[in-house]
């Protein structure tokens, strides 16, 4: 699967924005998600992306999951607050369409 975005509308004159992907599943019944294993690959990484897109693989079948994508720079951790992101929402259905 491949998750494109456009780069945020204004960068605060920094030019050090890099992108965070968060993922979190939530299986296939209504219980709490929770933060996806090492078994999701991330091409080519999944933090410190600098262009705004990532491929992501092995996800498992009928699942749930959200994909936060959080746009931060260089004083991002000097902020009190969290990092702002947008969430993606897609549920599988085959293995094999996910690989």
């Amino acid at each position: 699967m491949r998750l494109e975005w456009d780069p945020p509308k204004e960068s605060g004159g920094r030019e050090d924005v890099v992108y965070n992907i968060i993922c979190k599943s939530c299986g296939s019944g209504r219980g709490a998600c929770t933060r996806c294993g090492d078994n999701v690959q991330f091409v080519p990484r999944q933090l410190g992306l600098t262009d705004p897109r990532v491929h992501i693989s092995d996800l498992l079948a009928h699942t749930q999951y959200t994909f936060e994508i959080q746009a931060v720079n260089g004083v991002s951790d000097q902020s009190p607050y969290s990092p702002q992101f947008t969430a993606v929402n897609i549920t599988t259905n085959q293995a094999e369409y996910m690989r």
